[in-house]
């Protein structure tokens, strides 16, 4: 990882020139430190396989990426999170959430309920919804962010079907223990839910912590479950559109299997060979990454801490997203557009990870640490103001 700028205006004119999302929603002159794409360029083995792909216009019918990435994914999660799923059982999709949206499809009912572990991420609500399931909010335990097992207990009834599960979790960076996760799935088996595991923070795991994936949990237990990961947020692949998913419940699994083959689309070669070159050669650069947003970690709750120390700042333990409390400076329920205002930064706004994100804001740190700086200098002027 060698990409540190030091040149802000350089940086800020590089950023903007890129087509995503992240620098292009909002006027120009605002910092962006929303969603959850990194600034930084993906791995150099990535690029130079999808470069040879282009110089080559090697665009033809090309499945051979394809056809290695079961394999290339189980050594992957064994290696690195001890779980080696079984390689005829591993699907690839377009993304994550595309998994997630086909297990509730065919593991619950309209009318079912569904538990969150707020606050989440946002398109979580929107995917329960859309499919005519309920919310059932389960708020996380507020500082902590840990699971409230009688909570959680206390939030299921006759209607509730399944857990949907953000391992590790966004927005808070929280990475759930193994007591955790074993008590969700002590419930989970107790009430015959089903468990979606959303892991697709699992390669983002700072020092001290470690992600579980919730397979492992399940093994030996007679849990339905279903998990998916994707090389997106680590990476920084999330437009190349390629995931993995584990259908642990043979029932969804089936049901996936008997649709018409085109009907869930497929994934690019492009997309696949960057997966497949990030689980085969992209350790190294991952590692190295992981170490520079560690230290980026470090210095945004630090200068928070120091400069306003009557917000409330989490430290992650995963991801490279902060989850901040700014209720003590009387910003509202949505501080995220007061900066934006005042400050013309663009943070994710707390609201839109449910009733107990408000006063919050999410800060994306995976960015250059003059941009950071600038970043922090800018919120913390304007709340001083």
């Amino acid at each position: 990882m060698t990409h540190d700028p030091t040149d802000l205006a350089a940086e800020i004119q590089r950023l903007c020139a890129l087509s995503g999302i992240k620098w292009s929603r909002y006027p120009k002159g605002t910092l962006a430190a929303w969603v959850a794409d990194m600034d930084l360029p993906t791995a150099p083995v990535i690029t130079e396989a999808l470069r040879g792909l282009v110089e080559r216009a090697d665009f033809g019918y090309n499945f051979s990426a394809h056809q290695q990435l079961p394999s290339a994914w189980a050594e992957w999660m064994e290696r690195r999170h001890g779980w080696r799923p079984e390689e005829a059982r591993v699907r690839v999709v377009t993304d994550v959430l595309q998994a997630v949206d086909l297990a509730l499809m065919f593991g619950t009912r309209p009318g079912d309920s569904v538990v969150l572990l707020t606050p989440v991420y946002p398109p979580f609500f929107r995917t329960v919804t859309g499919i005519g399931r309920r919310i059932v909010d389960c708020p996380l335990e507020p500082g902590t962010w840990r699971l409230d097992v009688e909570r959680l207990e206390a939030c299921i009834d006759s209607s509730t079907r399944c857990v949907l599960l953000c391992s590790p979790h966004n927005p808070t960076g929280r990475v759930f223990s193994a007591e955790e996760l074993e008590a969700i799935a002590e419930v989970a088996e107790r009430h015959d839910l089903l468990v979606i595991s959303d892991e697709i923070w699992a390669d983002v795991v700072y020092s001290g912590a470690k992600h579980i994936p919730f397979a492992k949990v399940a093994e030996g237990r007679d849990v339905r479950w279903v998990m998916a990961h994707a090389a997106s947020k680590a990476f920084n692949l999330a437009g190349l559109r390629c995931a993995m998913a584990y259908f642990g419940d043979a029932e969804i699994e089936k049901r996936i299997s008997e649709l018409p083959a085109h009907m869930l689309g497929s994934v690019s070669a492009p997309g696949a060979l960057a997966t497949l070159t990030a689980f085969t050669e992209g350790e190294p650069w991952l590692a190295e990454t992981v170490a520079f947003l560690e230290e980026q970690r470090d210095y945004l709750v630090g200068r928070l801490r120091a400069e306003l120390p009557e917000a409330g700042v989490t430290m992650p333990e995963a991801t490279y997203l902060a989850w901040a409390d700014l209720r003590a400076y009387e910003l509202g329920d949505d501080p995220a557009a007061v900066l934006l205002e005042r400050a013309q930064v663009a943070l994710g706004s707390g609201p839109d990870f449910g009733q107990h994100g408000k006063g919050f804001a999410r800060i994306n740190f995976a960015t250059s640490r003059v941009v950071l700086g600038e970043v922090v200098g800018r919120v913390v002027d304007a709340v001083r103001r």
